[in-house]
């Protein structure tokens, strides 16, 4: 399928291996610290937004329900960051192996943006120890994760196919972009509800595939119901056109990768 072969998933996996390793490579604690990164930063907006500002719901009787509401957001959304960051740094970061190495070096973005995915864990953990503080266990609607997960990260995966490509010929894009997800992130209803912003902005949130795929992760894990099928079918359909583009994009320019590198 698009060109890859049973043998590419092998790869991709060894890949994603490497990448771990070396991410904190030379550390006393080693790749704990994928785990205690996000761990740390759920426990500091818990904190801020639960002790400190005790920001509520309308409706709810307690902080804990809006720091379960925002966690159930701001968790996949930490996963994606990770995982566009380091998606697009990839391919530079593995110039010695792309130079030197003949594979499809596709993979190599494909494999990075997989990182997040232990952030993701983390967060969903972390989520489900909030809820079942919270006393709002989840129902069978969580069968739906697995089918989000993977949508989530073939639109990253798409997403980094792009990035990974134009960081080659323009570095700078490797440094603006934090800057640009965090735009991103309050641009998106993440810290607030859709309803709390201007009307134009809530319109073109329904086309933000990141509120929608945020949403979902709210109605499977705290209102107990099915994620809408019109927002998924919307964020497949665009990731598949994102990603069959990007495939194409990144094929043509790899012919260009050893003059930029």
């Amino acid at each position: 399928m698009f060109g890859f072969v049973k043998q590419d998933l092998r790869l991709a996996f060894n890949l994603l291996k490497m990448n771990m390793r070396d991410r904190y490579l030379g550390s006393s604690l080693g790749s704990f610290w994928a785990i205690a990164n996000p761990l740390f930063m759920l426990g500091l907006y818990t904190f801020v937004f639960g002790f400190v500002f005790k920001v509520r719901l309308p409706g709810a009787d307690t902080t804990l329900a809006y720091v379960v509401w925002l966690i159930s957001g701001y968790g996949p959304w930490l996963a994606t960051v990770e995982a566009l960051s380091a998606a697009t740094a990839s391919v530079v970061g593995a110039a010695g192996m792309v130079k030197n190495m003949a594979f499809k070096t596709e993979l190599v973005p494909i494999a990075a943006a997989l990182v997040g995915m232990v952030s993701l864990v983390v967060s969903i953990v972390f989520l489900f120890v909030l809820l079942f503080a919270a006393g709002n266990l989840p129902s069978w609607h969580v069968i739906w994760l697995l089918l989000i997960v993977v949508l989530q990260f073939f639109l990253i995966v798409a997403i980094g196919l792009w990035l990974s490509a134009l960081n080659v010929f323009f570095r700078d894009l490797s440094v603006v972009l934090p800057n640009l997800l965090t735009i991103m992130m309050f641009a998106t209803p993440i810290f607030y509800p859709l309803d709390a912003m201007p009307v134009v902005v809530q319109k073109l949130s329904l086309a933000n595939p990141f509120y929608l795929i945020s949403t979902a992760y709210r109605d499977v894990m705290l209102q107990h119901q099915s994620p809408s099928t019109w927002g998924i079918l919307y964020v497949f359909l665009l990731a598949l056109v994102l990603f069959w583009g990007g495939l194409k994009a990144f094929r043509r320019a790899k012919g260009y990768f050893d003059a930029a590198l």
